[in-house]
This record gives C-alpha cells, sequence and structure tokens, in this order.
C-alpha cells in the first residue's frame, strides 16, 4: 500500500490524504455534534455533510487532475524523445498514472458514505 503512495506521487497522493483527512475530521465533528443537544443540530450536521460532499467532489476531481498532468509527462516526453520506447515501461507509466485517480476515487466513494450515513 505504501508502495503505491510514493509511485504515486508523494506531492499529489500526500493532497489527496490532506482532503481526507479533512473529511474525517469533518465527519467527528457532525457525530460528535448529534448527541449534543441543540436546536440548530440538524442544520449544523446538514451544512458539515454538505461540506463533506463537495469535498469528496473536489478529490475525485483532483485526483483525475492529477492523473492527466502525469499523462501529459508521459506523452511530452515520448514527443520529444527520439528513442524507442518498450511498451512495457510505457505501460507502467500509464499505470503509474492511474494511482491518483484510485485513490480520489475510493475516497470519493467512503465519503459519499460517511455523508449517507450522516443523513
Amino acid at each position: 500500500m505504501v508502495r503505491y503512495f510514493f509511485e504515486g506521487g508523494i506531492w499529489f497522493m500526500g493532497i489527496l490524504s490532506l482532503l481526507f483527512l479533512i473529511i474525517l475530521s469533518l465527519t467527528a465533528i457532525a457525530v460528535g455534534r448529534a448527541f449534543k443537544p441543540s436546536p440548530v443540530r440538524a442544520v449544523t450536521i446538514k451544512n458539515l455533510t454538505e461540506y463533506i460532499k463537495s469535498l469528496a467532489l473536489f478529490t475525485l476531481v483532483f485526483g483525475i487532475f492529477s492523473q492527466i498532468l502525469g499523462l501529459v509527462d508521459i506523452f511530452n516526453y515520448l514527443a520529444h524523445e527520439n528513442s524507442e520506447i518498450a511498451p512495457a515501461i510505457l505501460a507502467k507509466g500509464i499505470k503509474i498514472t492511474c494511482y491518483t485517480t484510485i485513490y480520489g476515487i475510493i475516497i470519493y466513494l467512503v465519503s459519499i458514505l460517511i455523508a449517507l450515513g450522516l443523513k
């Protein structure tokens, strides 16, 4: 698991992890507020749920954006190099660019499940 994190790019995977930690923090705040007696509790939980959904969507889009940047780098290298590249090396590079998208999708799905649970 850690290998995929570093292969996916420490900056992009780190930002995705930070976004996931923020989502988990908002979830903890929402759960904590659910057990406090307050007349504005439902509104606050609804607002936190909307923030979680928005961050989840941003995480998904950021994962896709990271993959596109990786693909642009691969294609840029292919366009400027005159050397032959083995298909296995090209396939591995494309596979590695998928890690950020997969991680973003996983975070998105978990966040949506959290938002459904908070409703």
